[in-house]
Parts: structure tokens; sequence; C-alpha cells
């Protein structure tokens, strides 16, 4: 990257919600890139782990606290604050390539974009079988016809703010606000490379399909309205198992998991039950209590 492009601000920002486990690694990760004008700043989003403490103890990272309302607000209550060109939404969960934000930010500097993806994203924890069976974020390159994306990972903020930020309402797939309101793409950054930790546990496997579970009403408006609850209700419940055995059998037919060794197929099966149960669990939370956030 020319010493020009470099010289401009760029603010990262990171929503937290109990993320103890992970968020030193992201730090690291970030403090570590090879574009070294960048702000960072985590919003805590009332962690009742050890998340701020650990954010505190890095000097170079702002910590901000917010509310627990979700990522999409601590998102824009770090863009407000932020004072770089460019914004980087990025999750606690996540790391990167030393030159990950430099791959990234260089269509925008450039001139060429308002706003990127980045092109390769994979799985950091395959070693583990709950990671082996989600597998959802194992994507490779994500090359594309048209080179694009929906998801905005950064973005000018001028055009974040002129288009309003990230909207709450939807919930797990709030990053998404840009293409559901308007149809924006972002454009994919090639060679930017992050790797994303997938749930380890079937504890973190429920609580992670009841989110996504919370958020299907945007693909579905009718899940979102109480007159369909008793409609879910009794057809949600008997739907289970079948459900339950079609994602069991996909993942397997798609070869989005290969066992290694046969107990990992009852581990597929429990995963795909805790799933889809999950699922339907955020489902009728959303429905009952408008409650779209972990």
């Amino acid at each position: 990257m020319k010493n020009k492009l470099s010289k401009a601000l760029i603010s990262a920002v990171i929503p937290a919600y109990n993320e103890e486990s992970v968020i030193k690694d992201c730090l690291e990760s970030l403090l570590n890139q090879s574009y070294k004008n960048l702000e960072i700043i985590v919003i805590d989003d009332g962690s009742i782990d050890s998340t701020r403490e650990i954010v505190k103890k890095f000097k170079k990272v702002k910590l901000v606290h917010g509310e627990h309302k979700g990522p999409g607000f601590s998102r824009n209550l770090g863009a407000k604050i932020a004072k770089g060109k460019i914004l980087v939404f990025v999750d606690a969960d996540m790391a990167f390539d030393k030159k990950y934000i430099e791959y990234l930010v260089s269509p925008i500097l450039e001139g060429k974009s308002i706003g990127t993806e980045e092109r390769f994203q994979k799985a950091s924890n395959l070693n583990n079988v709950w990671s082996r069976c989600w597998g959802s974020y194992v994507s490779g390159d994500r090359k594309n016809k048209e080179n694009k994306g929906i998801v905005f990972r950064a973005i000018l903020k001028s055009k974040f703010l002129e288009m309003g930020g990230f909207d709450s309402k939807y919930g797990y797939a709030d990053d998404l606000t840009f293409f559901f309101k308007y149809g924006v793409l972002s454009d994919l950054a090639d060679n930017a490379l992050c790797f994303h930790k997938n749930p380890e546990s079937l504890e973190e496997i429920y609580k992670q399909s009841r989110w996504i579970g919370a958020s299907r009403f945007v693909y579905y408006p009718i899940l979102g309205k109480k007159a369909a609850f008793p409609l879910i209700f009794i057809l949600g419940i008997p739907a289970l198992i079948p459900l339950t055995f079609y994602l069991f059998l996909r993942r397997i037919l798609t070869k989005r998991f290969i066992p290694e060794k046969p107990e990992d197929l009852i581990s597929l099966l429990l995963f795909s039950f805790v799933k889809v149960y999950g699922t339907f669990v955020g489902i009728l939370r959303r429905n009952l209590k408008g409650f779209n956030y972990r």
C-alpha cells in the first residue's frame, strides 16, 4: 500500500458481550496489523464475565461501556465516537491475518469502493468436533461473478452515517442492514483473510442458534407476528425430529461435515437437534417478547 494511503485513520469497532474466552486473541491480532494507523474501540454490551477487565489491559484499546441491546446498537455507538475516515466492524470471536486491515480497506482508500467484506474467512477451531458440525464459517474463497458481498465489514464513515447505521431489529443479521434496506452490496476485498471461531459446545450451539432463530422474522415476517404464535407452536414441536434428521443428512450429503470416527455421527445428530431446537426457541422468544439479541 502506498504511504499516502496508509496515513488515513481507520477505526475498528468491536461489540463484546461475555467474550472473555476470545477477546484477547482478537485484540492481539488487530494490534499486530501491518496497517498501523488503527483506532480500536471495544463496546462492552453489558458483559457479566471478565471481558471488561481483559480489555482494560490493552492500553491502546478504547473501552466504552454500553448497554445489553445487541451488537447493532453497540456498533452504532462505536461509530458515533470513532475518529476514523473508515469504519471496520469485526466480532470479538474473530482473529486476523497480519495484512487483513490493509487488504480490506485498500479498495476504499483508492476510491474504488464505499465498503468491503473479506474475500477469505475460515474457522479457527476445526479441531473441535462441535465446530466441525457447525461449519458455516468455513467459507474459503468467496469469489463470485460480481465479486460482491452482502456484509459491510469496512465502510466509509460518511456513507455509514448517511444510511442511518445498522438496524438492531435485524438481530444476528444486523450487519446486512444496508442490503436489506437499500439493496447495497459490498465489494469483496482480495486477499483479506480472517478467522472466525465456531461454537465449541452444545450450550454455545444452542445459544447461537437461538439468536439466529430470533432473526428469522427478517426473512419470514409472519414469524414476527404474535398472531402466528399458535401456528408456530403447534407445527414447530412435531417438526423438531424430522428437521433434526433433515439437517443431519444435509450436513453429510453436502460434505459440510466429514466424520473422522464413527462416534462423530452421534455428535452430529446431537448437534442437529440442538441447532433445530435452539432456532425454534429463538423464533418463539422473538415472537412473544420481541427479544432479538443474545
